[in-house]
């Protein structure tokens, strides 16, 4: 596959652990691609794509190591942990007299892996002006020092790394969408823990192991109760979150076999066996908020009655607005709304100086619910001596 070996050195991959068919294509896609670039001038950038933990550095190192720049220098960034006001002059360099204190030029980061390998982490939180730079950088080849006048070449092969989805990024105006083509020439992705069932707990295994012998501690082994926990848990930290919880074990337990409550996982995982089903699939946002309002008007439906103005009030919206969403899901009374007010309401008394209008004939309209509603009427009597009324001409009268 050209993955390049020293003599007596071991497959650059093999840190790759794993047999879940996650990883096996992730390493049958590195190995294609390190071949293609065995013979080739110049390497494109490449962006790996993972959730925090999932061993994004380590395959950037892999894939240096197996790749033909092996033999040149590594540089390792984390975009997010150097100040923002710091993080251009330790990319690209500065001259002399670039700003206080700069006494020396210094060469920036860039410059320091020419001729081998620059690994952008976090690289989705890089400024917008730092964007802008970058991509001049990546077009040309070349980068320019803070406060000098002139580019100087550089050959590296950029590896970039996030844990959000760039595209997404790029719609919301928080990542340049030029830089994110070019950024995006080859894409690796990351399987998370959860679905590398088979690859738990030959990890948990691994990582042990390696403890006892790094720390000088007895072999210790893995209880059964165990074994069936640590594949229970969701691993929202993923590998990093499973090697530290079996660090910790080994230096903590002096028992020789490690049992599930060593492990000290939260109890809601280990109740609950997991087994991979379609709701594991992501939920798109739009119908996750879209069953929550759905389920939220519904409630306060229900405990109004059913009654549009009274929810409308508690739920802070307008009686259109509440029956546009009544509509929008579909909702309806589980008991008919007419049944539903004459256990909960006694019928209104009969105002017989008021005409009533007729039924229209026929059959009402689809959709359309009545809704039943009290009506009050005032009457005012007037009782005042008769010598003392004086009539105002109509004409003068105002309404207040």
């Amino acid at each position: 596959m050209g993955i390049k070996r020293g003599i007596g050195q071991s497959d650059p991959l093999a840190e790759l652990m794993g047999e879940s068919p996650g990883i096996e294509a992730l390493r049958e896609k590195i190995g294609r691609l390190l071949h293609h670039q065995a013979e080739a001038r110049r390497f494109p950038p490449l962006l790996i794509y993972g959730e925090t933990g999932t061993g994004k550095g380590l395959v950037a190192r892999a894939l240096h190591r197996a790749g033909p720049r092996a033999d040149g220098p590594f540089v390792d960034i984390n975009c997010a942990a150097i100040p923002e006001t710091l993080l251009e002059a330790e990319l690209f360099g500065f001259e002399r007299g670039a700003f206080t204190d700069a006494r020396h030029a210094k060469a920036g980061l860039f410059q320091a892996a020419n001729r081998g390998t620059i690994f952008l982490d976090e690289v989705g939180l890089l400024p917008e002006g730092l964007q802008a730079k970058l991509l001049k950088v990546i077009e040309d080849h070349a980068v320019r020092r803070l406060g000098s006048t002139r580019s100087e070449p550089i050959d590296v092969w950029i590896l970039t790394a996030t844990n959000e989805d760039l595209a997404i990024a790029t719609r919301e105006r928080r990542f340049r969408e030029d830089l994110y083509h070019r950024l995006a020439v080859l894409t690796l992705t990351m399987p998370p823990l959860r679905e590398r069932d088979q690859d738990i707990l030959l990890l948990a295994e691994h990582f042990l192991k390696r403890a006892c012998s790094d720390y000088g501690l007895s072999l210790k082994v893995l209880a059964p109760d165990a074994r069936a926990a640590l594949q229970a848990y969701r691993w929202p930290g993923n590998i990093r979150e499973l090697s530290n919880v079996v660090e910790r074990v080994a230096l903590l337990s002096e028992a020789p076999q490690v049992t599930a409550r060593m492990l000290g996982l939260p109890e809601a995982a280990l109740q609950q066996p997991r087994e991979p089903t379609p709701r594991d699939e992501a939920i798109p946002l739009k119908d996750a908020v879209g069953s929550v309002e759905r389920a939220h008007l519904l409630e306060a439906l229900r405990q109004t009655n059913w009654n549009i103005t009274r929810a409308a009030a508690g739920l802070g919206i307008s009686r259109d607005t509440l029956r546009y969403r009544i509509a929008k899901h579909g909702l309806r009374p589980e008991v008919p709304l007419h049944r539903r007010h004459q256990k909960t309401m006694p019928p209104p008394a009969p105002a017989p100086s008021v005409p009533v209008a007729a039924p229209v004939s026929g059959a009402a309209p689809a959709g359309v619910r009545w809704e039943q509603r009290r009506l009050t009427l005032l009457r005012a009597a007037l009782l005042v001596p008769a010598a003392t009324l004086h009539f105002t001409p109509a004409a003068h009268w105002k309404s207040s």
